[in-house]
């Protein structure tokens, strides 16, 4: 069965989620039920923003089920797919590619980015070019300048999908039957836990080394988590050269930051409110990232700004971003309140002592008829404090009328899924390539005779020939040895055959003397 990932942000900016569920088939109907039962265990609460590869099928479920979310397509994905289309255009002129990469990554506003892809097309001269016209007119579900405004967590492609596909790979093949699909799945998730457990050890045990003497880095410090602190050391980094000119006193701020590397926007304007503390930026750095952009800090550093305003600072980044999720499941069941997540913990807490009796109960006639009595004297203990009128208690009474009366009337008979082809396996022959654009291979350096060439030493001319040689001399060094010690021992026996006879010849000589 296929694995369908997704990639979604919720509106308070506080947690993303990934999606992975195991359909029958690819089809806008599997999704749409696939996205509707995600709603259901989020409690019906829509995303902002989601992002997903460019399948068609999926493109259509989202906008029925989630019509107000903000679909963006993977930039991995359609980058990957530019390099396969314009692959002789990049070996042609080497500067495309890296130019085409830089007004797409840089450019911060719509405009911006429209103005600099022009400027490429007439440079290059590739008004007819149609993988680059497609690509243009997709560009609002790709492009990041379109999303500036949009909280993505600086997330453009479904790289924590593909990090998990990869993960899936180490753990389970398509060979893997479902009951240990579903033992390595709680393995692999006590993995994550562990890993997520060492990393949250690291962030309380080590402390980051500052990089200015700036207190709202301090602040930083003491919040964000060890990776968040770099990227927000970076940024700080960043806002060091360039200068600050004031466009109206204490409100508007323009920000030049030299050192750019494209020829992007590098003057942003900077609205300020210091009695609210409010930096906002044109390029949107923080609406989109959830962490001050360069040019805010650098009107807070012009202003001496000391702390960083709270409300700049997300939970989503903090070292206890997680601490509610990771509290006993007990202690938040007990919890005051009725919210619907609290219902849900509860159910958690409670269902495995009722399966673990049923279990035991089972096994004994007597200790059934106990647990029996016991369970049904509970139950209408339970039902006089639940209100008659409850809709929970109907839908359950309605929920076991009509599962008995289906008991007594099909019987259930289960069967192993039919087999489905996932689009992730299937293997299309491959794209025909003119000689431009396979780049030519690169020579080895052969270990024995140093010459470059498409050979190694097992291959060398010059090295078998030594071999050949060594073999025609060793083969004749032996000959020659078996030979010469076949002379010796001759000479040996013949040592000893004359010793014999001299010998002989003495004892005769004594005897007739």
């Amino acid at each position: 069965m296929p694995l369908a990932p997704f990639v979604g942000v919720n509106h308070h900016r506080q947690s993303i989620f990934f999606g992975m569920a195991l359909l029958r088939s690819e089809g806008t109907s599997n999704f749409s039920w696939l996205f509707e039962t995600w709603l259901k265990a989020m409690y019906d609460k829509h995303p902002l923003a989601i992002i997903t590869d460019q399948d068609k099928a999926m493109k259509s479920a989202i906008k029925i089920v989630f019509p107000n979310t903000i679909h963006r397509c993977c930039k991995w994905h359609i980058m990957r797919k530019a390099r396969e289309n314009l692959a002789t255009l990049y070996r042609l002129n080497p500067t495309f590619q890296p130019e085409l990469e830089l007004i797409i990554n840089c450019s911060k506003t719509i405009l911006e980015f429209e103005n600099n892809w022009a400027a490429m097309i007439e440079k290059y001269k590739l008004k007819e070019n149609n993988h680059l016209k497609n690509m243009y007119e997709m560009r609002t579900e790709w492009v990041p300048a379109y999303f500036q405004g949009i909280f993505f967590a600086d997330m453009s492609t479904t790289q924590r999908n593909e990090s998990v596909n990869a993960l899936f790979k180490m753990w389970v093949n398509a060979h893997t039957s479902i009951y240990k699909f579903v033992l390595k799945f709680d393995a692999m998730i006590e993995t994550i836990w562990q890993n997520e457990d060492d990393e949250d050890l690291k962030t309380m045990d080590k402390v980051p080394n500052l990089w200015s003497m700036y207190e709202f880095e301090k602040d930083a410090r003491a919040f964000y988590t060890r990776n968040v602190f770099k990227k927000f050391k970076e940024l700080l980094y960043k806002s060091t050269p360039g200068g600050v000119i004031e466009k109206e006193t204490h409100v508007l701020y323009e920000v030049n930051l030299k050192g750019g590397n494209c020829n992007c926007k590098e003057s942003y304007v900077v609205s300020v409110d210091k009695k609210d503390g409010i930096f906002s930026c044109d390029c949107k750095g923080f609406d989109f990232e959830g962490l001050l952009c360069s040019h805010a800090l650098k009107v807070m550093c012009n202003l001496g700004i000391e702390h960083l305003p709270s409300h700049y600072i997300l939970k989503r980044w903090c070292k206890n971003a997680n601490a509610e999720v990771k509290r006993p499941i007990n202690d938040r069941s007990r919890d005051a309140g009725n919210s619907e997540a609290l219902r849900m913990f509860r159910i958690a807490t409670l269902k495995p002592k009722l399966n673990q009796i049923t279990e035991l109960a089972s096994n004994d006639v007597s200790t059934f008829k106990m647990v029996d009595d016991k369970l049904s004297e509970l139950l209408s203990q339970v039902l006089q404090m639940v209100p008659k009128n409850s809709s929970q208690l109907l839908e359950l009474q309605t929920a076991n009328d009509e599962g008995s009366e289906q008991l007594s009337s099909v019987s259930f008979t289960i069967h192993d899924p039919p087999p489905s082809q996932c689009k992730g396996r299937k293997r299309k022959p491959a794209r025909w390539k003119s000689p431009i654009e396979i780049p030519p291979k690169k020579g080895n350096t052969c270990s024995y005779c140093k010459k470059k060439g498409l050979h190694n030493i097992r291959t060398c001319p010059e090295f078998l020939a030594a071999q050949k040689g060594y073999g025609k001399k060793h083969e004749e060094f032996e000959q020659n040895s078996v030979a010469a010690a076949d002379e010796e021992e001759d000479i040996a026996d013949f040592v000893q055959v004359e010793g014999e006879d001299i010998e002989r010849d003495n004892n005769v000589g004594e005897d007739s003397g």
